[in-house]
């Protein structure tokens, strides 16, 4: 099963894919006991009427306009997550579209309770976060499994330590943010893209938009993996410096 918003249409589908999670280092988010949840992430979104305006806003040389639906604020975990910037992702880059810097995939409330997303695996990818079961799970664990506790969330932001906060966010990490969920385009008219204002909505315009006002990671998950892995850059990096002045001193 699958949950995808689609560049065009941002409609929600739902089918199946059999490939990990590759960005994430240390356990698999099906392995994050449900003591280590914090109660935060288990409640509800809360999207109240707004008094925001629309507003323009500009980023690599590109003016943007934010139609604010709603104030929005979203607490859970993030169960995967895609960077636009990747090597594979065309479509911002294409229409330009720089605001929408992550997507975040996040389930909160029974979809943690339950603890079935630790039968589950969850991947995202352009614009599309992907859901499949294990093969050892029953039908009874499928009806555990809430699509209105899931949302893949487009991230809008347009401030440098914003940006930071929100890329540097990994999978398994339980964080909060607030901003509005908003419909936003490029003021000459060569691209627009509207915000779902419900959880519950399963087709055509299923994935939240959301310019981001405040994001923190409430806990970060696999610590120690991540302690490794930075080491493991900086010793690889200077491995390789090494190599390059052993290199010209014997040549």
């Amino acid at each position: 099963m699958y949950t995808q918003c689609d560049a065009f249409s941002n409609s929600i589908l739902i089918a199946s894919y059999h490939a990990g999670d590759p960005a994430a280092s240390g356990r698999g988010i099906e392995d994050l006991d449900k003591e280590e949840i914090l109660n935060e992430s288990k409640k509800d979104p809360l999207q109240t009427k707004t008094q925001a305006q629309s507003f323009e806003t500009e980023k690599n040389g590109i003016v943007y306009v934010i139609e604010p639906l709603y104030d929005y604020e979203l607490s859970g975990l993030i169960v995967s997550y895609h960077h636009s910037s990747s090597l594979f992702d065309y479509y911002h880059e294409k229409w330009e579209d720089y605001l929408n810097i992550k997507d975040i995939c996040v389930i909160w409330d029974e979809n943690i309770e339950t603890g079935i997303y630790e039968k589950m695996k969850f991947k995202n990818k352009s614009y599309s976060c992907w859901t499949e079961f294990k093969l050892d799970t029953t039908q009874e664990d499928w009806t555990k499994f809430k699509n209105e506790n899931l949302s893949n969330n487009h991230l809008l932001s347009n401030n440098k330590e914003m940006d930071k906060k929100i890329l540097d966010a990994k999978k398994g990490d339980q964080i909060y943010l607030k901003g509005y969920l908003a419909n936003y385009s490029i003021k000459d008219g060569t691209f627009s893209r509207k915000s779902s204002t419900t959880r519950t909505d399963t087709v055509m315009g299923a994935c939240e938009t959301i310019f981001v006002e405040d994001f923190r990671v409430l806990k970060e998950a696999n610590t120690n993996w991540r302690h490794i892995h930075e080491i493991s850059k900086y010793l690889l990096v200077g491995s390789f410096i090494i190599l390059i002045i052993s290199f010209f001193k014997n040549s």
